[in-house]
């Protein structure tokens, strides 16, 4: 939220025309993915924000290491860090739609609203990237780049149908992704389409059936042998959906911080199918704890505004230009000169693209009727 995405595409690793990278991490639906990832609620007043942003360095620090074509990037719990940071995008977002679908649960509005907060940054990360990064960066003529299909193929991003790759362009880097993070972009919309899909049918209002599909996909997970961005995408849903079962919890109740702090303690202990499953459970408990406490630092935070979606969407080709323009680099250096151009990227995005577009689905919004928007 946007994923992030993640990232991140289900893993950056070489990859031809009209092939899948295979996973090296997330599908980095945030190399990435997530998710984002993009959301509108839960401003101001505490700390998602930061999270968010935290969340989105996750994603870069995290794809540092598979980008430059080395193993072993930070891992919690045997999750590496852009995985992580995209399922924390997950979690949130769970948490915040569930709360946003509780106080109004009319399809149109709130399609609207999760439409015009992924897709306006969205549709200026792909153009540029097609119009301005590719021709710059491929090492074909302009002639062969134009005329290529796989050049035009690239705008399926903007239906969240992942392409990866641009003729020409990163051929030389460790992965040839463009942009892997936007893996993330499509599954996190497809939660929100089954959000309200079952609220419709009345089945998102009760928590136990919410408990039981999330209890359901995660034995799935573990008892059928996915692989790969199926299984990643799996997770990133299982995720969320626990994020939006800790949403039931009013906001009156102050979670305590020993879950999360006992959490931080075991965690770095454990890995496979044992370190998930503690992740499911310590990871959103933690992230939602700590973001819906109130800081002074929130307010300040809140009015710079939040940049963690564009830090999502713009990191992955600014890494890959790193490493493309200046070779191998040690995987600190490559991270010190992306992070800040991110974080600077997702304040333009924010405050050019994504600010503006909130507006406009909250105006449009406010338009519907009551008995043309559902519920």
């Amino acid at each position: 939220m946007a994923a992030a995405g993640g990232h991140s595409r289900p893993g950056p690793a070489r990859a031809t025309s009209g092939q899948q990278p295979a996973p090296a991490h997330e599908p980095g639906p945030s190399n990435q993915p997530a998710h984002p990832r993009p959301h509108t609620t839960g401003r101001g007043s505490n700390l998602f924000d930061l999270i968010r942003i935290a969340a989105a360095g996750m994603v870069i620090v995290g794809h540092a290491w598979p980008l430059s074509g080395i193993k072993g990037p930070p891992t919690l719990a045997g999750i590496t860090a852009h995985h992580l940071g995209v399922y924390i995008f997950f979690a949130m977002s769970g948490y915040l739609l569930a709360r946003s679908w509780a106080r109004e649960p009319r399809p149109a509005p709130f399609l609207i609203r999760r439409a015009l907060r992924i897709f306006p940054a969205l549709a200026l990360v792909v153009v540029v990237t097609l119009g301005l990064i590719g021709p710059l960066m491929t090492a074909e003529r302009p002639a062969a780049y134009w005329g290529s299909g796989q050049t035009w193929s690239y705008l399926l991003n903007l239906t969240l149908l992942a392409e990866y790759d641009l003729p020409g362009v990163f051929t030389d880097n460790p992965t040839t992704a463009v942009n892997g993070s936007l893996w993330s972009l499509g599954p996190e919309f497809g939660c929100y389409l089954a959000l309200v899909a079952l609220g419709i049918l009345g089945v998102w209002a009760n928590r136990v059936l919410r408990g039981v599909l999330a209890l359901a996909t995660a034995t799935a997970i573990i008892a059928i042998p996915l692989a790969g961005p199926l299984r990643i995408t799996m997770i990133a849903v299982v995720f969320f959906i626990i994020g939006s079962l800790l949403a039931e919890i009013p906001r009156s109740v102050r979670l305590p911080l020993w879950p999360a702090a006992l959490g931080a303690v075991i965690l770095p202990f454990l890995g496979g199918e044992v370190g998930l499953v503690a992740a499911w459970g310590f990871v959103p408990y933690a992230v939602i704890a700590a973001g819906s406490r109130s800081s002074r630092i929130a307010a300040p935070l809140s009015r710079l505004g939040d940049p963690s979606y564009g830090m999502y969407l713009w990191a992955f080709p600014l890494q890959q230009i790193v490493i493309a323009l200046a070779g191998p680099l040690p995987v600190w250096a490559s991270i010190a000169i992306v992070l800040p151009a991110a974080v600077l990227l997702g304040y333009v995005s924010w405050h050019f693209v994504e600010r503006r577009a909130i507006a406009l689905g909250n105006a449009l919004s406010a338009r519907i009727p009551v008995r043309l928007g559902g519920g």
